[in-house]
């Protein structure tokens, strides 16, 4: 992080300091939280002091739980790691964690590509993919290698990009390369399609056992509140739990 952004930071915490809200992350307690959104704003998004967004804060909730509940150490791989997560587990000395950026400029453990990891098989405990999948051309193939580097029974905790209306089937068309054109048909210019809810038949013909959660709806309606879970977009920011 770089002077100005920990002084951005620094301001934004004294700003918003308040006792509405609360990162269920980095424990941040707030009157508001930030405005978010590369193409549509969304209010009250993200945390004025990690920068979690809502996908994040109910990621978390799973992932330490899983954490907490397990027997022995993890060895969990995070692949394109967002920064407020990956800070705090970092320093968790109770689990192995590993980090993937496909840009081999960025510091990392691994620079694997998820269409062939160079991994052995039955390797990792957790994978935590996160908005990652929608950028891959083949995301079949990367599901596959998921699974094979996962040890049984393993966790994948998936995250995508969902259609507004879930009743829309996974979209993608490869025809499509401009990333102007890519915006208009997948939602961002880097993305080479937009899912819906058949993500979990992709990922039952990968191997795995699929669940679906909701954690805007799982926890106390509250602690949801509290924890700004809601997307303002009404866009359900689900987690696809496959276990091998």
């Amino acid at each position: 992080m770089s002077i100005r952004q920990k002084i951005k930071r620094a301001y934004h915490q004294v700003k918003y300091h308040g006792d509405l809200y609360q990162c269920p992350i980095c424990g941040f307690e707030a009157k508001m939280f930030l405005d978010a959104g590369l193409y549509e704003r969304r209010s009250n998004s993200k945390c004025p002091s990690c920068g979690s967004l809502e996908r994040h804060r109910a990621l978390w909730i799973v992932l330490d739980g899983i954490i907490k509940a397990a027997r022995h150490k993890l060895k969990i791989l995070h692949f394109a790691p967002e920064g407020c997560i990956s800070g705090p587990l970092s320093s968790r000395t109770e689990l192995e964690y590993l980090t993937s950026n496909y840009d081999k400029n960025r510091v990392s453990h691994y620079h694997f590509d998820l269409q062939s990891i160079d991994c052995e098989d039955d390797f990792f405990d957790v994978i935590i993919c996160s908005h990652v999948l929608e950028h891959v051309d083949d995301d079949n193939l990367a599901m596959r290698e998921i699974f094979r580097v996962l040890k049984k029974p393993g966790i994948a905790l998936i995250q995508v990009p969902l259609w507004p209306s879930e009743a829309h089937p996974t979209y993608e068309n490869r025809s499509i390369t401009d990333p102007r054109d890519r915006v208009i048909h997948f939602g961002q210019f880097d993305h080479v399609r937009i899912y819906g809810l058949d993500v979990v038949q992709r990922l039952e013909r990968a191997g795995f056992q699929v669940e679906v959660l909701d954690m805007e709806q799982r926890v106390e309606p509250s602690l949801s509140k509290k924890y700004r879970l809601h997307n303002n977009l009404n866009i359900r920011e689900l987690i696809f739990k496959s276990v091998k």
